[in-house]
């Protein structure tokens, strides 16, 4: 696995599309991390056009990690004022990342359950339309579809 390597780099250099591009995140989303104040270190030009860093990157992607496994806006940020105020807040920090990690393995396990119903219905409408048979397992007009999660256990 590679590290997480943050960089110290805080020459301004990219622009708010650029960071959507090299981030995969919609410029809004950008603006909107930096509106709640989530992102450390970034610097505006004339016209008051924000210029982002390599540092400030670093921040963005932590920002987004954290957002994406369901931290709160407010969560996110205590996490990165505990890590503005430097080593004394490890514990707490660690902390929040542990909940974290668990939240993360508990949404992994939801979605993996989720493919699941999503196989079974793949496989059922590949056969459906490879032998043109009747469609016996839509419930709007059908009463009698079976528990898929049973039936996808029962195939392991």
């Amino acid at each position: 696995m590679k590290k997480f390597q943050p960089s110290t780099d805080k020459t301004p250099r990219y622009t708010v599309k650029d960071v959507a591009e090299i981030m995969n995140l919609t410029p809004y989303a950008v603006r909107y991390y930096d509106n709640s104040g989530l992102i450390p270190g970034i610097q505006r030009a004339n016209a008051n056009v924000r210029l982002f860093s390599d540092y400030s990157l670093s921040w963005l992607r932590l920002v987004h990690c954290l957002r994406t496994t369901g931290l709160s806006v407010e969560g996110v940020r205590h996490y990165i004022n505990l890590c503005l105020q430097g080593d004394s807040t490890i514990p707490e920090r660690a902390a929040m990342i542990f909940q974290q990690e668990k939240v993360l393995r508990d949404q992994i396990r939801e979605l993996k359950k989720q493919m699941e119903v999503l196989k079974y219905k793949k496989a059922y409408y590949e056969n459906l339309l490879l032998h043109s048979d009747d469609d016996t397992c839509n419930p709007a007009t059908y009463q009698n579809e079976p528990n898929i999660l049973q039936t996808a256990a029962r195939k392991k």
